[in-house]
């Protein structure tokens, strides 16, 4: 009797053994694991502002509006800083002629060839008429190449002008391209390798004035006195040098078109507006002087 009570008590003191020994292990593990426990940290991480970069260069734009209107000023221009020459035509364009000594980069590749374009010597853009050479110029100061200038006039002018021509390519030399915020390159490459057919022209006047009968938002960029003494019907004023103070009054959702005096400065706000967002926009390569010229209404 005395025995089995034995092995009977010998039973339960292995169980609570045990027991004991799982509890202890469970703590054990419990305190383990609340050791090991580690807290997540979240790191904001601050984002590029491409409206503070485009009012950056847009309020600093100088007299002149970054560009060179006269040939013979131009031609001085170019030899006095041995400049950098960039024809942003089509390729087949500048094969069939150009000004001599210039390189050729078609404006959709402008940003896959920044090491082909300078940041310390004087760059002179050309398209056919201006209207590129004006895109390529907006584009590049976004970038932070402030030391680009355009010939308006473009190839057009040039050789009304009878300029010498050559038709032999150039070689362009490689440069080092500059520090540039992804986010800002990112949206810059988007526009310009996204130009349709075009380059984003709303036209001539016959066909702005369709587009504002069907409800097209009129830009005029010129500066205040300007557009006071006289402007396209219905067209709103936000400067170029303030645009990106007055992008809320540019709409993003409905086709918006914008022009200035002669074209130049329209195209260096269509440029900002395109890397913005802004994809309905166009410009009146014409702009004010050629609704005037057409004799069509003008609103003070």
């Amino acid at each position: 009797m005395r025995h089995g009570r034995g092995l009977k008590l010998i039973g339960v003191f292995l169980v609570l053994a045990l027991v004991g020994a799982a509890c202890g292990d469970s703590e054990e593990a419990t305190d383990t694991t609340a050791a090991t426990t580690t807290v997540a940290t979240t790191t904001t991480v601050a984002t590029f502002d491409l409206v503070a970069a485009a009012d950056e260069y847009l309020s600093t734009i100088p007299e002149g509006w970054l560009a060179v209107g006269d040939t013979v000023a131009f031609k001085d221009a170019v030899a006095a800083s041995n400049a950098v020459l960039i024809d942003v035509r089509e390729v087949g364009e500048y094969e069939e002629g150009h000004i001599e000594g210039a390189i050729n980069i078609p404006i959709r590749t402008l940003s896959d060839n920044l090491d082909k374009i300078p940041t310390d010597t004087q760059v002179f853009i050309y398209c056919k008429s201006g209207f590129r050479a004006a895109l390529s110029v907006g584009a590049l100061h976004m970038l932070g190449y402030d030391n680009v200038l355009g010939y308006p006039p473009g190839w057009n002018g040039w050789t009304a002008a009878e300029e010498p021509v050559s038709t032999d390519a150039v070689q362009a030399s490689t440069y080092t391209v500059p520090d540039i915020d992804p986010t800002l390159f990112a949206a810059v490459d988007d526009y310009l390798n996204g130009i349709p057919d075009g380059f984003l022209s709303a036209g001539n006047v016959e066909a702005v004035k369709e587009a504002i009968a069907a409800g097209a938002t009129i830009v005029d960029v010129r500066t205040t006195d300007e557009y006071t003494a006289g402007h396209i019907p219905g067209a709103i004023n936000v400067s170029l040098r303030d645009m990106a103070n007055g992008l809320s009054a540019i709409p993003e959702d409905t086709n918006t078109i914008i022009y200035c005096g002669s074209g130049w400065r329209a195209g260096m706000a269509l440029s900002v507006l395109q890397t913005l967002g802004w994809e309905n926009t166009k410009s009146f390569g014409g702009s004010f002087k050629a609704w005037k010229a057409a004799e069509e209404d003008i609103e003070t």
